[in-house]
């Protein structure tokens, strides 16, 4: 992905330009970094509260503080801002209320520590004593230690629970700590998370419930591919980090499963199946050599999608988007050609992503509706903090020639806003 923005890459992740504002830049802003800041105080009080108040007795008063969490991490607060005993007591409280919680509190709980592990980035995974003091120039608990504490709560919620909201929580909960993990030295956390998100994609494979395989709902089916593509674009690092026969290689044989999912009855398993073997077919994982019929296949289907009719009887949920992604995905298969997709994220001419891969277009769609609103103050915020952003790191590449213009047209505004005002001023107290 590009995006026009200042940031830079260093040592493969994004940083600003500066750690901060320049002193002119400061100067210009100062009124609206001002206000910047007390909302981000804001939230760190939210959280703060929030992290003594998801320890208490009553499950009423647990599920606020899950909500308020909820809340104030969808917008953006710095990693530093929050200090690690908070942030290992909002773990705790939340990994209680997954394991013993009613289910909107599990809910609440399971989206509150994806977005806390959004927000706090990989990190480090060793232990945090209570009395500990925070030291903001170390990186502290992250996705890391996030993944180690939840992933065996949300894996049983995988395979034993029949409540479809609370497994689709968990699907997303899970797949979006293992796409900021992915730092990891090894891949363990990531392979052991995509073993579990294919238990329900092919329940053969996956625990069996009083002895026979467990059925999966066409809403938890399409949720279920979307977040085990969403962990298999991180899998690159795999070629590096794993030998051979523990690389993607291993999950070749999938796309022989995903394939069939495209005459599925439901249009949403239709369009995650689409991405998965697209993004499979991107990353080299099957070929035309070693499975040249199947891809055929694929490719005759994704252009009977593409051109399907809208007839009498035909659903209109999302049929302009399944049209529009098979017509992409029947594109990529004629003739290679790299999907396009854009998203605008500031007024600035120069303030657009763009995806050209459909490793990208799947990150992108995915993080855009798991933060929902929250999605862009997370963006930005990280680029105005200077943070190395998990979220900016794994999505964005970003083009160096637009950063100097970029910051250059606020800061040329502000000052001819400051002038006129000025000017105007003199006028009415007659000093011009």
């Amino acid at each position: 992905m590009v995006m026009g923005k200042f940031i830079r890459r260093s040592n493969g992740h994004a940083s600003s330009s500066s750690s901060m504002l320049d002193d002119d830049t400061s100067s210009a802003c100062g009124g609206g970094m001002s206000i910047y800041y007390q909302k981000i105080n804001q939230r760190v009080a939210v959280l703060e509260k929030a992290a003594v108040s998801v320890h208490e007795s009553r499950a009423s008063t647990r599920e606020a503080a899950l909500a308020s969490l909820v809340g104030a991490l969808e917008g953006f607060v710095p990693a530093h801002f929050i200090g690690w005993h908070h942030r290992g007591e909002i773990v705790r409280g939340c990994c209680a209320s997954i394991k013993k919680g009613a289910a909107k509190e599990a809910r609440l709980a399971l989206r509150a520590v994806a977005l806390l592990a959004v927000t706090l980035g990989p990190g480090s995974k060793r232990r945090i004593l209570p009395a500990e003091t925070y030291n903001p120039l170390e990186p502290g608990p992250g996705s890391k230690k996030i993944m180690a504490e939840t992933f065996p709560l949300v894996s049983r919620i995988l395979e034993v629970s029949t409540d479809a909201s609370l497994v689709i929580a968990a699907l997303e909960s899970l797949a979006v700590v293992a796409f900021v993990d992915v730092a990891a030295e090894n891949m363990d956390d990531t392979e052991a998370c995509m073993k579990a998100l294919w238990g329900l994609i092919r329940p053969s494979t996956g625990p069996k419930l009083g002895g026979a395989a467990r059925k999966t709902s066409p809403h938890v089916l399409a949720a279920a591919v979307s977040a085990w593509t969403l962990v298999l674009t991180t899998t690159d690092g795999w070629k590096k980090k794993k030998a051979a026969s523990s690389s993607p290689t291993a999950w070749r044989d999938t796309a022989a499963h995903l394939a069939p999912l495209l005459h599925s009855d439901s249009r949403a398993v239709r369009m995650a199946a689409g991405e998965a073997l697209a993004v499979t077919i991107e990353m080299k994982l099957v070929t035309r050599d070693s499975h040249g019929a199947l891809i055929s296949g694929v490719a005759a289907r994704a252009s009977e999608l593409a051109n399907e009719a809208a007839g009498a009887g035909v659903g209109k949920a999302n049929f302009v988007e399944q049209k529009e992604l098979f017509k992409s995905i029947a594109s990529f298969l004629a003739g290679g050609k790299a999907p396009a997709s854009s998203v605008r994220v500031s007024s600035s001419h120069h303030g657009r992503l763009t995806a050209s891969t459909w490793t990208d277009i799947v990150r992108l769609n995915f993080l855009r509706r798991f933060l929902g609103g929250g999605f862009l103050p997370h963006l930005q915020g990280k680029v105005v903090m200077g943070e190395e952003a998990p979220l900016i790191g794994q999505v964005f590449v970003v083009k160096e020639d637009d950063m100097a213009m970029d910051q250059k047209k606020k800061v040329d505004k502000q000052r001819t806003l400051n002038k006129e005002r000025q000017i105007a001023s003199d006028l009415k107290h007659g000093s011009v």
